[in-house]
């Protein structure tokens, strides 16, 4: 992982077109005041954007690559923490990857991690692929980021026992469209809900998924549809119920490499989630037939269109429009909740 995030003009599109009136509708049509948690970047750029409905801010920041005049890498955690000073809001900031310090309980100095209140919004904002192994002070370097996603569901979880502030949240998450063939194959041969297997195979049919070599790019769908399977099923303990938005696709940074710089395929998924009755049977995924029913969406430049992944429906018209997808569900899953 880079030791700075990097802006591009997708993810702008990204942030600007789709996550910002988003978060606008629920702050002003429900009074959803936010909590953040994730990984800004020095730049805060995010944060900036959405300071006036942010009240506290929970950030981490990886160790940077050590040069002559920073030999511990710590420039870019000054830099982020003095930042968060200026922007005047309520925060902490802990020097190491999220994923670290949430699965260790722990930064790289050695600050305890623990979680006070109920977060709103969640900025999983990974630069690189879902399984790239993460950077740890004792243990190597480790695939936790499934592991960290899974702890913060539970924390959350505990946090909502003990407090009772029953309030929507937002989990926003953003991977590089990249993995390693035979790595995909082997998370899909796991356990998957019917509907997810349904489609995978229904999918796999149109562009098969080859054992060997990295797909990039190529079989978005593949890990829309794991990563779909694998969040239900990190939900359904603590009983999560969702609202899942479409995936939006975007070219982000060029990954530097010996050859020169290789495009970056990115993906972007956003969830509207709520506490259900944990007396209920399941929690509600919404909307039904999410994989085959709802086509992806393609940011480029200033503009949201579709981009049907294999499987995925085509809309019979419109243009992508974050809000007016959402309302509907959201009214549904708040009466579902209401009811209970």
């Amino acid at each position: 992982m880079p030791a700075v995030f990097s802006d591009s003009p997708g993810k702008q599109a990204v942030r600007e077109l789709w996550n910002t009136p988003i978060l606008r509708h629920l702050n002003t049509a429900h009074g959803l005041r936010y909590r953040y948690m994730g990984l800004p970047g020095v730049r805060l750029i995010d944060i900036t954007l959405w300071k006036d409905m942010i009240d506290e801010i929970v950030a981490f920041e990886v160790r940077a690559q050590p040069n002559r005049r920073d030999p511990d890498g710590r420039r870019n955690i000054l830099e982020l923490r003095e930042n968060l000073r200026k922007i005047n809001i309520p925060s902490v900031a802990y020097y190491g990857s999220m994923e670290q310090v949430v699965c260790l309980r722990r930064d790289f100095d050695g600050v305890e991690y623990s979680q006070s209140n109920l977060v709103t919004l969640y900025n999983l904002d990974f630069c690189d692929e879902i399984a790239s192994k993460i950077e740890t002070p004792e243990h190597g370097k480790q695939i936790w980021r499934f592991a960290a996603i899974r702890q913060i569901l539970q924390d959350q979880s505990e946090c909502f026992v003990r407090t009772q502030e029953d309030s929507l949240f937002v989990i926003m998450l953003t991977c590089r469209n990249q993995i390693g063939g035979r790595q995909l194959l082997e998370f899909l041969n796991d356990q998957l809900y019917a509907d997810t297997e349904s489609y995978i195979n229904m999918a796999g049919g149109r562009s098969a998924i080859p054992g060997i070599g990295p797909l990039i790019g190529s079989h978005g769908w593949a890990l829309k549809g794991y990563l779909y399977d694998q969040f239900r099923q990190y939900m359904s303990n603590p009983h999560v119920s969702s609202i899942f938005l479409p995936v939006v696709k975007y070219i982000g940074t060029p990954v530097r490499t010996m050859d020169g710089p290789l495009e970056s395929p990115m993906f972007h998924w956003m969830a509207v989630c709520k506490f259900g009755d944990r007396q209920a049977r399941k929690a509600t995924h919404l909307p039904p037939s999410y994989l085959s029913s709802i086509s992806s969406v393609l940011a480029q430049g200033s503009d949201l269109t579709w981009d049907p992944e294999p499987g995925e429906d085509v809309p019979a018209n419109g243009t992508p429009d974050p809000v007016r997808y959402v309302t509907p569900w959201l009214r549904q899953l708040l009466a579902t909740e209401t009811a209970r």
